[in-house]
């Protein structure tokens, strides 16, 4: 039963040395995939944080050419957009909407924009002021860069309802088009009319 193993001298350290490679071939191996796991990531984290690439067809299935060029149809979309946010609103709603209407103010207006915004969200607070405006007739005259709105204006406060037109006449520039401007039209001077 008692059985003798015996080594020679001469293989052990030879399968200790086989061992010792094998070993280090494993710990290169896993630190190699390891690295490749963060590498991958890394790259599932950007691609997620990066989002969804639209690609805008035509009618026979191309891909469509951007339009580079803003068209008064454009322009009248984006001063639509700006006086829905500018002039409706309530005592609860200002601050956002005023917060939404800024990104179609030249950016180096928006501080005096939001200046001179301030007595009329305090105004609008205190006497709980409820105000729709609905444009009726855009025209826009793109050699001037000028728009002129008519509007109708349904303002609200102590139980009295007011319905008067307003005439609101913008100045405009062209700019880089940006997720809350999807139109580049910014606003560089704004003057509003009593309706005739």
């Amino acid at each position: 039963m008692n059985k003798k193993i015996m080594l020679h001298a001469s293989q052990y350290p030879k399968a200790m040395k086989e061992f010792a490679e094998e070993n280090l071939n494993l710990k290169f191996l896993c630190g190699v995939l390891l690295g490749v796991f963060v590498l991958m990531l890394l790259l599932v984290l950007y691609l997620v944080k990066q989002g969804p690439t639209v690609i805008a067809l035509d009618g026979t299935g191309e891909v469509s050419r951007i339009e580079t060029k803003v068209t008064d149809v454009q322009i009248e979309s984006a001063m639509k957009e700006y006086i829905k946010h500018r002039y409706s609103w309530d005592e609860k709603t200002i601050a956002d909407e005023v917060g939404k209407a800024k990104f179609f103010v030249l950016p180096s207006l928006a501080s005096a924009f939001e200046r001179s915004m301030l007595e009329t969200q305090k105004f609008v607070r205190e006497k709980k002021v409820h105000q729709r405006v609905y444009p009726k007739s855009v025209s826009v005259d793109l050699k001037e860069k000028k728009v002129t709105v008519l509007a109708d204006r349904i303002t609200e406060f102590d139980n009295l309802k007011a319905a008067t037109e307003m005439r609101l006449v913008f100045q405009f520039t062209v700019d880089d088009r940006t997720v809350v401007n999807p139109w580049g039209v910014y606003i560089t001077k704004e003057t509003e009319e009593a309706g005739r």
